[in-house]
């Protein structure tokens, strides 16, 4: 796929492999939010690939389990580059909750792996579909762990 003037947006920007796809779309010529829950992050990566490649992103911090916050993190990407053809749900809190955990453990994990996702293609594929194009990649992780 060709990224050239792409507008991007990915999640978990700060670093790992979002702060990787950042420098990827951006060397591409995709123009990119850098978005991560610590804003600190999502700009030293956006700094650090507009030193290579001017213009080419900004950054905000943003909690994805927030449906307000995923749509302001939409709003940026259109008022600084465009319509947002490409949106990397790459943020993820690692690690299920364990037995132990509390319910609210498991909201969070559940709220930040499922559901931000299900926010962001419920704003951005109708948005798409009149546009008749646009992507939405999600990353998973996952690490074998002892069971206890």
């Amino acid at each position: 796929m060709n990224v050239a003037q792409r507008v991007a947006i990915v999640t978990g920007g700060g670093g790992g492999i979002g702060g990787a796809l950042v420098a990827r779309l951006a060397r591409e010529g995709a123009r990119v939010v850098v978005a991560d829950l610590d804003p600190d992050t999502a700009r030293v990566v956006s700094e650090s690939v507009n030193a290579d490649h001017p213009g080419s992103t900004v950054s905000a911090g943003a909690d994805v389990s927030d449906t307000a916050q995923i749509e302001q993190l939409i709003a940026l990407a259109e008022s600084a580059f465009g319509p947002v053809d490409l949106y990397f749900a790459n943020a993820g809190i690692a690690g299920a909750p364990g037995l132990d955990a509390s319910e609210q453990d498991w909201d969070l994990s559940i709220d930040v792996n499922l559901r931000a996702h299900i926010r962001a293609a419920t704003l951005l594929v109708p948005r798409w579909l009149e546009r008749g194009e646009g992507y939405f990649v999600s990353t998973t992780r996952t690490a074998p762990a002892p069971i206890p």
